[in-house]
């Protein structure tokens, strides 16, 4: 009788649907797992904090399309992931939780690390189950991958006892399927595509919004093929950054709310085609109040969240834009889209003055336009912090699918992505050149895990806009604040050494005060093939709304 164990049986739909990493801290209860993943052709990458975990998982589905997979063992190992976990369901993205547990003979004994995980993560994520019976190990992983990846993506947790993990059964009671989920995508109703074709044949200043339902569908082809054909100037936002990159003729600028050409195209436009995303925090049931709005979304119950919509398709952003681009007529909206373009260059015009400024301390727009020289077609940018990220998506831009992520990729807007992101899009793309800028109150979410980019050879390089304060909170409470009034908890050390930090852990490092120095010193990080970080002292008076 051929025996398998646990962790075995995770590990063998793990490598049956791609799995190539998985992220976590070791952990007795996740053990088995772990070593027959790394035995056989999954690599764990241990970090130094489960939330690093979770965030590199989603990091991956950002890079890359497809589900990611993090661990953690029982209790404080849990409960460690769940503001990444919170992010990914804030998110709708693919990640896999494989959470240990005590063994099912020592529930309600006060175990060690025991408690009720399950009840905490049901409302964080898409399907949440326990493991009861080891041979139905494999059903319970494949089907939380299907329900990861399909439908409206979000994350599912998978929690196994220890004595099921770590115990034998025999092979031939184990089932395995064949197919854990399909490929094929729903289509949008044939009346619903008719009625949209018509609304986008006879609009005169449409506008395309795409969000991160048509990254995950892979619609970055059709994305192209269809504004090409209608002409129709587009905007993106989340995981749809650089689905069709920021150098095409058609492509205006992210859409959020309080960026002025985003504002101004909305507010005039007369029909809007919304592709797999929502209204929120960065573009509201407001932004379009003169439009006549056309909604695709993969579940019907988005499509009337917020938003009086003219027509609503309910299907996979890929497929419906398939069946749009045979139904719409070809056009071009030449006077439109000069218009948005005049808006752009005008928006570009005034920020001379700021990106050439040789002031000190640094302008922040001096720092942006220097690492926006050294941003090509094969390079990933990640952003995190709160003004700092305000600076980085007015000014850095996407330039292909999965290669612009960051703190703004949803409405949960957790500081500490940065890192774990940067280090789950150099694993998932090693070809490429991964910039991340971080503030420097972001950077200190992350400063320990350099000791794993550095254990498991991933390089990238971080750029600091170091103003010695939370700026974000400092703008937005000097609003409300007399001038009499102080600030509390809102300044850091000033000029903090973040680069010898790196430095130390065996990385490579910059300290820069002169805006001369920044290019240079940004040119020798990427140079070094270490994890490097190049710290800037910005001016903290200086806010994005400048």
């Amino acid at each position: 009788m051929a025996e398998i164990r646990g962790g075995t049986m995770v590990q063998k739909v793990l490598k049956k649907e791609g799995v190539k990493y998985i992220f976590g801290i070791p952990g007795g209860h996740i053990y088995p797992m772990m070593e027959s993943c790394e035995e056989n052709g999954i690599k764990f990458i241990g970090v130094r904090h489960e939330m690093t975990a979770a965030m590199m998982a989603q990091g991956w589905a950002l890079a890359t399309g497809e589900v990611g997979v993090c661990t953690a063992t029982a209790g404080p190992g849990v409960t460690n992931l769940v503001t990444g976990i919170a992010n990914a369901e804030r998110d709708c993205a693919p990640v896999l939780v494989i959470g240990g547990k005590a063994a099912i003979n020592q529930y309600d004994r006060n175990e060690m690390q025991d408690f009720n995980q399950l009840d905490l993560f049901k409302p964080l994520t898409k399907h949440a189950r326990v493991v009861l019976e080891s041979h139905r190990i494999p059903e319970y992983i494949g089907r939380g991958i299907a329900e990861a990846t399909t439908g409206r993506p979000g994350p599912v947790y998978i929690e196994i006892p220890r004595d099921i993990m770590e115990g034998y059964v025999d092979e031939s009671q184990v089932e395995y399927q064949n197919t854990y989920r399909l490929e094929n995508r729903p289509l949008g109703n044939p009346v619903d595509i008719e009625r949209a074709a018509k609304l986008l044949n006879e609009a005169q200043r449409p506008l395309i919004v795409a969000g991160s339902g048509a990254f995950y569908a892979k619609a970055g082809e059709e994305l192209k093929q269809f504004v090409e054909k209608t002409g129709i100037p587009f905007c993106t936002r989340n995981a749809a950054r650089g689905l069709v990159p920021d150098s095409h003729p058609l492509y205006v600028t992210i859409a959020a709310s309080k960026h002025p050409v985003f504002a101004g195209a909305a507010a005039n436009a007369d029909v809007v085609l919304i592709l797999g995303t929502r209204p929120g925090y960065l573009m509201t049931r407001d932004s379009f109040p003169n439009a006549k709005i056309i909604r695709v979304d993969i579940s019907a119950t988005a499509i009337t969240d917020q938003l009086d919509v003219e027509v609503g398709i309910v299907g996979d952003v890929k497929e419906v834009l398939k069946q749009l681009i045979d139904a719409v007529e070809p056009k071009t909206h030449e006077g439109w889209v000069n218009a948005l373009n005049n808006g752009k260059q005008q928006m570009m015009q005034a920020a001379i003055p700021l990106v050439t400024s040789d002031q000190k301390p640094i302008h922040p727009a001096r720092l942006m336009f220097e690492i926006r020289q050294r941003i090509d077609e094969n390079t990933i940018v990640v952003i995190d912090g709160g003004d700092t990220a305000s600076f980085g998506n007015i000014f850095l831009p996407a330039t292909g699918p999965g290669q612009y992520m960051g703190i703004a990729n949803g409405s949960f807007g957790p500081l500490g992505v940065g890192v774990p992101y940067a280090m789950a899009a150099k694993l998932a793309h090693p070809d490429k050149k991964v910039i991340l800028l971080t503030g420097d109150g972001a950077f200190g979410y992350g400063a320990m895990e350099y000791d794993t980019a550095l254990r498991y050879g991933i390089k990238f390089t971080t750029i600091i806009l170091n103003d010695g304060c939370w700026g974000m909170i400092k703008r937005s409470e000097a609003k409300k604040a007399g001038e009499d009034k102080p600030f509390v908890g809102l300044f850091l050390r000033e000029e903090v050494r973040y680069d010898q930090v790196v430095e130390a852990l065996g990385g490579y490092g910059e300290f820069v005060t002169e805006p001369a120095d920044i290019g240079p010193a940004i040119d020798r990080a990427l140079a070094s093939d270490k994890p490097a970080v190049v710290n800037v002292i910005t001016d903290v008076n200086i806010g994005p709304n400048v």
